[in-house]
């Protein structure tokens, strides 16, 4: 029995056990260790998930570009060997674990307004990249601040295998391309052998060999960009080698392509066109990568003065030494709670936006049937496109028409793409992108005022002359949305962001005209042409007002 002393103030005391040896059990209250790795993983888990369903869009894009485009194929190796290179450094992981973790809550918020702004200017790379550092600021949460040293070079090694926008692939492609191209012919002249060259083409004179956009070297320098950050990983040396060692992947990329461009160039004019073509030229293309592999190595060796017992380079798969400290996951919870519900809010109003545009009423305009077939002296005959040019473009409304002022006169072509709405899967195509798809090769790129066409009128566009083989066509084209002209790609995206957030509207178009240059009178066939342009140019665009919402 317990004796139970009843007092005045209705408390019940245990005065004691009534037997000898009796003992009383006392209750202890346990906290549910919400610090515990279990917790943790429960917590990261659904954060990574809310992540990767805000960048759906941009996932999805990665796979198709990875598959499909040469460039990108070996970003499936890259993405399947950073599990390893993380498992590896997991001891290291654990005993940083002891820091802050609010930097890392604070990459996740800068990465998820990132991700918010990448869907209102429909841009993946944004929406790509700031999944990656979203990632990053997850294993800073958990790992706390001092893992920066750890994780951000495996983040950086990921960012190496997201694919270029288009427009930005294009202009490096061209640039790489005239490059290689002037090197070559450098080092084809070293030979004595006669080359003239005009843009990227290598006039041998019983041989002409293009520098085709798939020879410009690009497809070679990612993957060896790539690879060379890798090594640079692994390699035990202080940060400066690791640096030359990534540094000089592109130059080295540029001047072994040139080489083989060089070295065509001589097996043409020696034994004729067929060392240009087929399983040869294929497998020029994997020698410049192995070559490059190769030099990367013999440089790591040239640091280390050419002695390979001071060549220290970590095995992908070794771990690193076992650490004595356990993980330490305390303050974790709270800053993954609100990391998730940053996460929360961002795919929230991702797709809320999404549907209101949905919602949204469309601007007002007249179709392009209706467009005028006469716009002062010009007289016009539409003519269709095909249907996988329409697929491709994936735009609201077309216009592509010859101008003409007479039968004898060159004509001009109008190509107009409208698109109610700008987005991710229907954008608008740069000519940048498409032309050297069809084999036109980009001989001059000027961007000038649209007040030179139109007198007071804001705004940009290209003045752009095209080549392919012996034909030569001069350019304009611009961007437009509403009164808004630029020529620049990039810009137009940032508008977009801008009217997509203050005017709920995506609407724009691109608007090109395109004329041949009678490459016969010389330098005058191209002042010929402008004027030509010119004159239509002023017409047209007054009659646009109708068809492009203002």
């Amino acid at each position: 029995m317990i004796d139970i002393n009843i007092r005045g103030g209705g408390h019940m005391t245990a005065l004691g056990p009534t037997h000898p040896g009796q003992t009383v059990h006392t209750t202890h209250k346990r906290s549910f260790p919400l610090t515990s790795g279990m917790w943790v993983i429960s917590l990261a888990i659904p954060c990574l998930i809310l992540m990767c369903l805000t960048a759906r869009d941009g996932i999805t894009n990665l796979y198709d570009r990875w598959s499909y485009e040469e460039e990108y194929g070996y970003a499936f190796l890259i993405v399947a060997l950073v599990p390893f290179l993380f498992w590896r450094r997991w001891n290291a992981l654990a005993a940083s674990s002891v820091g802050p973790r609010w930097p890392g809550l604070s990459l996740v918020v800068v990465a998820q307004l990132c991700t918010f702004f990448a869907g209102l200017g429909e841009s993946y790379f944004i929406e790509q990249i700031s999944l990656i550092v979203s990632f990053l600021g997850v294993g800073l949460l958990v790992f706390s601040s001092k893992a920066i040293r750890t994780l951000l070079p495996l983040a950086l090694l990921l960012i190496l295998t997201v694919p270029l926008p288009y427009t930005l692939q294009a202009i490096l492609t061209i640039k790489l391309q005239l490059l290689s191209t002037d090197i070559g012919v450098a080092l084809i002249r070293l030979t004595d052998i006669p080359v003239y060259v005009e843009g990227n083409i290598i006039d041998l004179g019983v041989y002409k060999l293009q520098v085709a956009e798939a020879c410009s070297g690009l497809r070679y320098l990612l993957p060896l960009l790539c690879m060379s950050f890798l090594i640079a990983y692994l390699y035990k040396a202080p940060f400066w080698k690791k640096a030359v060692v990534f540094i000089s992947a592109p130059p080295l990329t540029i001047l072994i392509n040139s080489f083989r461009i060089a070295t065509t160039a001589l097996l043409v004019n020696s034994f004729g066109i067929r060392m240009a073509e087929g399983f040869l030229h294929e497998f020029e293309g994997w020698l410049v990568f192995l070559m490059g592999v190769l030099l990367l190595m013999i440089e790591i060796l040239a640091l280390e003065r050419f002695r390979w017992s001071n060549v220290k380079i970590d095995s992908i798969m070794a771990r690193s030494s076992a650490s004595k400290r356990a993980m330490n996951l305390g303050n974790v919870a709270t800053p993954l709670i609100l990391a998730i519900l940053v996460c929360v809010v961002t795919f929230g109003v991702t797709n809320s936006i999404a549907l209101a545009y949905k919602s949204t009423p469309l601007p007002s305009r007249e179709t392009f049937s209706d467009f005028p077939r006469h716009i002062g002296n010009w007289n016009g005959r539409p003519s269709s496109l095909d249907v996988d040019t329409i697929n491709l473009l994936k735009a609201t409304d077309t216009y592509n028409g010859d101008f003409t002022e007479s039968p004898r006169q060159p004509a001009v072509n109008l190509f107009v793409a409208y698109y109610d709405s700008l987005s991710k899967s229907a954008a608008i195509h740069s000519p940048r992108v498409c032309l050297p798809g069809s084999g036109w090769e980009f001989a001059s790129f000027e961007e000038r005022k649209f007040s030179d066409l139109m007198p007071g009128a804001l705004g940009t566009y290209y003045y752009v002359v095209i080549q392919k083989g012996e034909q030569k066509m001069l350019m304009y084209y611009w961007y437009q949305q509403r009164e808004r002209r630029t020529a620049n790609e990039f810009s137009m995206k940032y508008y977009v962001l801008v009217d997509g957030l203050f005017k709920s509207r995506k609407d724009g178009a691109l608007i090109r005209l395109l004329t041949p240059v009678v490459t016969a009178a010389g330098e005058r066939g191209e002042e010929e042409a402008n004027a030509r342009l010119r004159d239509f140019a002023q017409g047209a665009t007054s009659k646009m007002r109708s068809y492009l919402p203002q």
